[in-house]
């Protein structure tokens, strides 16, 4: 591969985002947990508000789990930055407040596996260690024509090993963003614009007009459906919600519900039905049935009464946020 030329293509084409205008691992570090499993575009106004409510390792490491939701609610998979605030408190408590400078140091802090690790090194400390997503997986798989089954964590393997090969060779802080930022623009998984490579003319797939089938990912796994119960408990100017401590969404408020075939502790009365509402995570799908209720009794006392106009202090994952827009 030309690897002078894919960092001379990035140079003069790569997107201006904020994380790249600056070499700090604590940004890097910020936008990187925020981008994992989240769309660049949904990702950039968040990381612009977090940085200015935090805009240092040791002001995070202050804040509490429950401030932290408030700013990040909304991006989903909550538990990264359950880890990141761990994490926060770990460099402060043992390296002063100072970002580690090594990769055995970085990927023992919680929540960093070899992946933001080898993001932060190459980027951050311009070190020769690999960071493989998935678009450095299909810039790859393409460039050198591998059609193994790319679910499968050997072949996964192999794919990070040639990266590991092609770093070594680079400027890692420019080749570890130019090859994502390929992948991202250019070679993307549908419509690749292949007469924009600069890669184009070593590239396997391209050469032999097997682009489109590379990389081969089979089937994913049917997404499993829960169906549930959701209950508005709404005296007109305030309404329950109750902190979930299941670990899916561990921390963020919602309202009362249950699955269909469970029944609440309490006894109510139904008032009126509400629109159904309809979330879909990565691995499941929850349909809600939701329902205008009266007690009958007294509720809970995990459950909290709130004024519906300060609903929105409370950190709520987006499937039960659809629900509060309908109040």
């Amino acid at each position: 591969m030309n690897i002078k030329k894919l960092e001379q293509w990035y140079i003069e084409n790569h997107r201006k985002l904020p994380f790249r205008e600056s070499n700090d691992p604590y940004q890097i570090w910020i936008s990187e947990i925020m981008l994992q499993q989240t769309q660049m575009d949904t990702v950039i106004p968040y990381f612009n508000r977090f940085l200015k409510t935090f805009p240092s390792v040791c002001l995070l490491a202050k804040a509490s789990e429950e401030e932290l939701l408030i700013h990040i609610q909304g991006l989903g998979y909550y538990r990264r930055f359950k880890n990141m605030l761990k994490a926060a408190k770990v460099i402060v408590k043992e390296y002063a407040g100072v970002f580690p400078k090594t990769h055995k140091e970085i990927l023992k802090l919680p929540g960093i596996g070899e992946y933001t690790a080898g993001a932060i090194m190459s980027i951050a400390y311009n070190k020769p260690f690999h960071a493989t997503d998935g678009n450095v997986i299909r810039v790859l798989s393409r460039y050198y024509l591998n059609t193994k089954n790319m679910r499968i964590e050997k072949n996964k393997k192999a794919i990070k090993l040639c990266n590991q090969k092609l770093i070594e060779k680079s400027t890692p802080s420019i080749y570890t963003q130019a090859i994502m930022e390929l992948g991202a623009l250019v070679c993307k998984p549908k419509k690749p614009l292949c007469k924009a490579c600069p890669i184009q003319s070593g590239c396997l797939a391209h050469e032999r007009n097997q682009v489109i089938h590379v990389p081969y990912l089979s089937k994913a796994k049917k997404k499993r459906t829960t169906h549930y119960k959701v209950l508005l408990i709404d005296d007109g100017q305030s309404i329950y919600l109750r902190k979930r401590t299941e670990t899916l969404l561990g921390g963020m408020y919602e309202f009362p519900m249950v699955e269909n075939n469970e029944k609440l502790p309490i006894n109510y009365e139904i008032i009126e039905a509400l629109d159904p509402v309809k979330h879909v995570f990565t691995h499941l799908v929850w349909q809600m049935s939701v329902y205008r209720v009266k007690l009958k009794q007294s509720p809970p006392q995990s459950w909290i009464k709130v004024k519906k106009d300060m609903l929105y202090q409370f950190p709520m994952a987006t499937a039960h946020k659809k629900i509060a827009d309908q109040l």
